[in-house]
């Protein structure tokens, strides 16, 4: 359940279900990044967050402090990848 260093690690939903607790503690302290799959589709990603930032809203009605974020997210994940290769490659990979 270990993450490649160079892509996020893909988990299905049930198993993230089963190892919630293990897996958020894989992102807190070891920066860990994954996909999540419902029936072999990637339906999220979870992503740490920098402890220096505050935490996001759970309900932002604010949607420039929302899109704000996400791109700061953006930022954060674009050194991950390699510019070899697509966002689209690097999901197909993760559903094989």
């Amino acid at each position: 359940m270990d993450p490649p260093d160079d892509a996020p690690a893909t988990i299905g939903v049930r198993e993230l279900k089963t190892h919630a607790a293990r897996i958020v503690r894989q992102v807190r302290e070891a920066r860990a990044t994954y996909v999540v799959t419902h029936r072999g589709h990637a339906a999220a990603v979870i992503l740490p967050i920098n402890p220096n930032e505050p935490a996001p809203a759970a309900h932002d009605a604010d949607g420039d402090e929302a899109w704000a974020a996400f791109l700061r997210a953006g930022r954060r994940l674009q050194g991950r990848f390699s510019p070899r290769r697509s966002g689209v490659e690097i999901l197909s990979r993760s559903r094989r």
